[in-house]
């Protein structure tokens, strides 16, 4: 299944193969904890992502321009 959420203003395309519904709500929740404590950090990793996937309890980051991803954990 494909969406699209939008954070930090920008439309990031997610995609993920579950039926937990619980898994969208929880990534916004961790993707909002996690860019505010690395706002106060000052860095700034969380306005570079490309698209995000879901695969079962973990959120796959993919950054723009670079080849790197961020895994973090849902529950």
């Amino acid at each position: 299944m494909n969406t699209e959420l939008l954070f930090m203003n920008q439309k990031i395309p997610v995609s993920f193969i579950s039926s937990d519904q619980k898994a969208i709500p929880q990534l916004i929740n961790i993707l909002e904890r996690n860019s505010s404590h690395s706002s106060a950090a000052g860095t700034s990793d969380f306005n570079q992502i490309d698209r995000i996937e879901i695969i079962g309890n973990n959120a796959v980051l993919h950054k723009k321009h670079v080849n790197q991803c961020i895994e973090l954990p849902l529950y």
